[in-house]
């Protein structure tokens, strides 16, 4: 389970501000949904909150981490060990199969660079449910748009993160995929996972807990 807070949070790219005074709260077990215009900085508050850059100024603690004080170092081990990221075009290693591009974050984790049988049934299970199952021996480049983004959730879901963050996880899929998706996220929630997400999809908004705009001057409730 996660915890966030951010306060007074802003970002800026050579002088110029993208958002300021962000402020929000999220209990453990919570999905929230961000919404808002194209450009107005949804990724990049993703990408803080994921731990892949920080802040211009403000505070961003995860439970009991000061994340703005971690290094790039410090940060990615806080990645690999709770957060789950599902960015929005999935990317992948080429040359490797499906199975090999999700067992990826598995691998780092084994210093032997083995799996556990466990982890294998459960590539296994929740390819199935994402409905790539037939496809786990294929190379990255024979699978379609669609199917690279349900590999690619697989991906960042298979460690069990604490908290997933998931940058327009539907946009390019279909509804009945999306409705499995969300089946999913509903699922961990009720497990204690934290889920933070953007999107454009109503869908999405009237399954989350919260929904929030992202405007220049913050987030606000919708």
């Amino acid at each position: 389970m996660s915890k966030i807070m951010l306060n007074n949070l802003s970002k800026s790219y050579k002088n110029k501000a993208i958002f300021h005074n962000v402020n929000v709260m999220v209990e453990p077990g919570n999905m929230i949904a961000i919404k808002g215009k194209s450009g107005v900085g949804k990724s990049t508050l993703l990408n803080i909150i994921a731990g892949l850059e920080t802040a211009t100024s403000g505070s961003y603690r995860l439970d009991d981490m000061d994340m703005e004080k971690k290094n790039l170092n410090q940060l990615a081990k806080v990645r690999g060990d709770r957060i789950g990221y599902i960015s929005q075009f999935s990317p992948m290693i080429a040359k490797l199969t499906a199975y090999e591009n999700i067992c990826i974050p598995l691998i780092f984790k084994k210093k032997n660079g083995k799996l556990e049988v466990a982890n294998m049934k459960k590539i296994v299970e929740l390819s199935k449910l994402f409905q790539v199952h037939h496809l786990l021996n294929e190379k990255i480049k024979k699978l379609s748009g669609g199917e690279i983004q349900r590999v690619g959730i697989i991906r960042s879901i298979i460690s069990n993160p604490a908290l997933i963050v998931a940058d327009e996880p539907t946009g390019s899929l279909d509804d009945e995929t999306t409705s499995i998706i969300l089946n999913f996220f509903q699922e961990a929630k009720s497990n204690g996972t934290t889920i933070i997400l953007a999107t454009h999809s109503q869908l999405v908004a009237d399954q989350s807990d919260v929904v929030y705009n992202l405007t220049s001057g913050g987030l606000h409730l919708e």
